[in-house]
């Protein structure tokens, strides 16, 4: 099988250090065979750190655009993440598929959706997608409640694999994600954690069971 080219996209208030230690047990593993390759990005929205990530990383921390996105907010920061991704597929790909990991699995998304809607004719840029503990694109009220863009149903059709921490706080949304993708071609697979990239050797073997599954056939798409 040839060896998959992977974009990978960090979390809100993280960075490509972080995300690359958050990665690097399933990369270790998805290594030995050679069957991805992983380019890290980051984003450009200098911000705080993220949920956990204060004390235990140092900064500077990053998102793709303004996160959480409230219903008075306009679109330009998104846009602007849309087309950095659209300059780094252009300029640093082609990209066999992508991982993103909350925030950045959003991104993500709803790159792919927004594509799918303006220009349905056109192949997707990505064959495959991994979305880690990501929900739908959403905006938050005045009460922190996530409002989920509606629209989305069948609009991603390629094959997905959905990683998902059964103590998540956004654990139900992260389903939706899941929810809201071709299910003849989706894959979940829940772990006992929380908001995290699992690191132990059980689940590690698991997702990249699924990831290599998930390579094979993108492949040959």
């Amino acid at each position: 099988m040839p060896q998959v080219k992977l974009l990978c996209l960090h979390g809100a208030g993280t960075s490509i250090q972080i995300l690359q230690s958050q990665l690097a047990p399933l990369i270790r593993e998805l290594q030995k065979d050679s069957t991805a390759s992983f380019h890290f990005i980051e984003g450009e929205v200098e911000c705080g750190p993220g949920p956990g990530i204060e004390g235990i990383f140092e900064g500077p921390y990053f998102s793709f655009y303004k996160w959480p996105r409230t219903l008075e907010d306009d679109d330009e920061s998104l846009y602007d993440a849309y087309g950095y991704l659209s300059d780094v597929i252009e300029e640093e790909g082609p990209f066999d598929g992508v991982i993103g990991f909350s925030h950045g699995g959003t991104l993500a998304f709803g790159y792919l959706a927004h594509l799918a809607k303006t220009r349905p004719n056109d192949a997707l840029p990505f064959r495959c997608a991994v979305f880690m503990n990501a929900p739908p694109p959403f905006r938050m009220d005045t009460y922190g409640n996530l409002i989920v863009e509606e629209g989305l149903q069948d609009l991603v059709r390629i094959p997905t694999l959905h990683v998902v921490g059964k103590k998540d706080f956004i654990y139900n949304f992260s389903l939706k994600l899941h929810e809201l993708c071709d299910s003849a071609n989706s894959t979940l697979v829940l772990h006992e954690k929380g908001h995290e990239i699992p690191s132990d050797t059980k689940n590690v073997n698991r997702i990249t069971k699924a990831l290599r599954e998930l390579c094979q056939v993108s492949a040959f798409l």
